[in-house]
């Protein structure tokens, strides 16, 4: 049996020090898990799956997991003949006295459904189960919070036979563990996924509901707000209008340090007749029910047959840390390919960073981080699960799958250190003096925000890494989903996180850029700074033109190769001259990655050593087979062929 074990321990500086013990590893059984949440201790970690007992019925597995993600022991909760489901991410709540989860149980034998609350002894050992309202009225409970009055507030879904529609279902527990009521909200189909205790000791719940839209086929994100009595103080619903766009629920809801809320979970994009294309979604909503603001995050992957775009994003939980908000998401591809993700976000909603996981390799598929928590050293202790490990030598293939990262995100296996700080602007060869041009900007490093400054005096703030995330295959160009031989979406990318890039995740976005005040041959040195202070300098080399001698209008460099020099493979960024310096919406909709144009690379005697083909936007080109020496990049297009020079190291 092999198994995926990588523990390491990282020293790094920045404007402090850390020594953090990180991992990424596969946590094998011999039953299969679906991980549902994971607690934070300062002597390890507990681990909630979904799972089977000894008996092969569905059972809920407890497991603690050492500092250094090795097992300690199991315990499974279950029974002969009743089902055991826990509740969604954040289902366990660490107490230091007497932790408590929400979960179901089912007596198939009955057909009964109850509500259950299990109380473990502080080692997290041995537990007692309470039960409520075990009866044949459906039900399920999902998740709970816990009061500062030691009340308890399990949440769920449960059933109205008399109108045939799913409520919001809430149960009010005291501290004596004694039902004190139980009462359900909403009108069709309502469901509550995530619920907190808010600062002005009111309970704020997240699900799902298709009452607020104006059809019944149009899900919302749900959230409702209650005072302890369980009286509603305001309720509404989040989402895409339209029909059949459904926004799903709610799976991660925060309050900020503006006593205000953020909500997660995913955005119905785009809808084919057999599939849904999602993107992660964030809200912000203030503390009288109102959206404040929504930000949306999407991958782009491809596909190679047929060759077509594909998108899928979700956020899956957040956590506040030190005032600081975090997410944890996954996205997939159109093949089945996964990644998880954990974003370091701003107030507004911008990414300072962002770190994607994949457990033994990067080619596993059909995994996922479903929930997280800060640790006691500043790190983030991540938890989930993967359901294709049969490759790699487990069986069965399902297994739970836990990240141990520090600060930065860093956990030993994907990232064994912070990324390099690295910038490139892409400037002309010839500018005007005193002139603004609009040119690229890429940057990698640490975290953002970046900012730039230059010898000519100008400074560019507040650079965050954009939401739209894109592998280098695409780049910046057009990007376009086929479904039946039809291009159903398409998406002009002019800004983006650039996947896979040479520094991994980069920035490439548009700046207005201020060129020199003298003419002549000219030095301009750029200097970035990421948010921890830390900063690298670059030198660009332009000729200005004497003021009012005029060039060409530049918009954006048309073609640009980096990095100069290269070694195994080059960038080659191709703007839009194809077509007119602006084209028209039309022309762009109509512009294709298959519009390819040539291009031919020259050695230094003038001998064609290679032809590739090229798209407009961003192109990776191997050169690993070239000798080492100079040479030249020519792409023709139409009455139009632009050089560019080169050296391979």
């Amino acid at each position: 049996m092999k198994k995926n074990i990588l523990i390491i321990i990282i020293s790094f500086l920045s404007n402090f020090v850390l020594s953090q013990v990180v991992f990424n590893r596969i946590i094998e059984d011999t039953v299969a898990h679906i991980t549902s949440s994971v607690v934070a201790l300062d002597t390890g970690y507990v681990v909630v799956s979904g799972t089977g007992n000894q008996y092969g019925v569905r059972s809920v597995s407890i497991r603690y997991i050492d500092l250094y993600g090795e097992i300690q022991w199991k315990n499974i909760c279950g029974s002969e003949e009743n089902e055991y489901w826990e509740g969604f991410s954040n289902c366990m709540l660490s107490d230091e006295h007497t932790p408590t989860m929400s979960g179901t149980i089912i007596d198939n034998n009955y057909n009964n459904y109850g509500v259950s609350l299990f109380v473990f002894d502080n080692l997290y050992h041995s537990y007692e189960l309470k039960l409520y309202e075990f009866d044949t009225l459906w039900k399920k409970a999902f998740n709970i919070t816990k009061s500062n009055s030691e009340d308890f507030y399990i949440i769920g879904q449960n059933y109205n036979y008399d109108d045939e529609e799913s409520r919001l279902y809430l149960v009010k527990i005291n501290a004596e563990h004694q039902l004190v009521w139980q009462k359900s909200y909403g009108n069709r189909y309502e469901g509550g996924s995530q619920i907190i205790e808010t600062s002005d000791k009111n309970i704020l719940i997240g699900g799902r509901t298709f009452s607020f839209p104006t059809t019944i086929t149009d899900e919302d994100w749900y959230l409702i707000k209650l005072d302890t009595a369980g009286n509603v103080i305001w309720q509404n619903g989040f989402g895409r209008p339209g029909f059949l766009n459904y926004d799903g629920p709610v799976q991660g809801l925060i309050e900020t340090r503006d006593s205000n809320y953020v909500a997660c979970g995913g955005y119905h994009a785009l809808r084919s007749d057999t599939d849904t294309y999602w993107d992660g979604c964030l809200r912000k909503v203030s503390k009288d029910g109102v959206l404040m603001w929504e930000r949306f995050y999407r991958s782009y992957s491809t596909i190679t047959n047929p060759v077509t775009d594909w998108f899928e994003n979700t956020i899956s939980s957040l956590v506040y840390k030190n005032n600081e908000l975090y997410v944890l998401g996954n996205w997939r591809s159109g093949i089945g390919r996964s990644r998880s993700y954990l974003q370091k976000i701003s107030d507004s909603g911008d990414i300072c960073w962002n770190r994607e996981y994949y457990a033994i390799n990067n080619t596993t598929n059909d995994q996922y981080l479903v929930s997280f928590q800060p640790t006691a050293d500043n790190g983030f202790i991540l938890a989930g699960y993967g359901n294709s490990y049969a490759t790699y030598g487990y069986n069965p293939p399902q297994q739970a799958w836990l990240v141990k990262t520090d600060s930065l995100g860093i956990d030993g296996l994907c990232y064994t250190a912070p990324p390099e700080l690295n910038i490139d602007i892409v400037l002309p060869a010839t500018v005007n003096c005193s002139d603004t041009i609009t040119v690229y900007a890429y940057i990698a490093g640490k975290s953002a925000p970046y900012t730039i400054e230059t010898s000519i005096g100008q400074v560019i703030d507040s650079i965050y890494y954009p939401p739209l995330f894109v592998p280098v295959e695409i780049g910046l160009s057009l990007a376009e989903i086929d479904y039946g031989g039809n291009i159903i979406y398409t998406q002009q990318i002019t800004e983006a996180t650039l996947s896979n890039h040479e520094w991994g995740q980069c920035i490439a976005k548009p700046i207005e850029f201020y060129t020199p005040h003298t003419s002549g041959s000219q030095q301009i040195n750029i200097t970035v700074t990421d948010a921890y202070g830390e900063s690298k300098t670059i030198t660009k080399e332009v000729f200005v033109n004497d003021c009012g001698s005029g060039i060409a209008e530049e918009v954006v460099n048309f073609v640009n190769v980096y990095p100069v020099p290269a070694r195994d493979k080059v960038y080659v960024d191709i703007g839009d001259f194809d077509f007119a310096q602006s084209p028209s919406s039309m022309q762009v909709a109509e512009r294709s990655r298959s519009n390819r144009f040539n291009a031919e690379i020259y050695n230094s005697a003038g001998q064609l050593v290679k032809s590739v083909n090229v798209h407009n936007g961003l192109n990776v080109v191997d050169i690993s087979d070239l000798s080492v020496g100079n040479y030249i990049l020519k792409i023709s297009a139409k009455d139009k062929t632009y050089s560019l020079n080169f050296e391979k190291l």
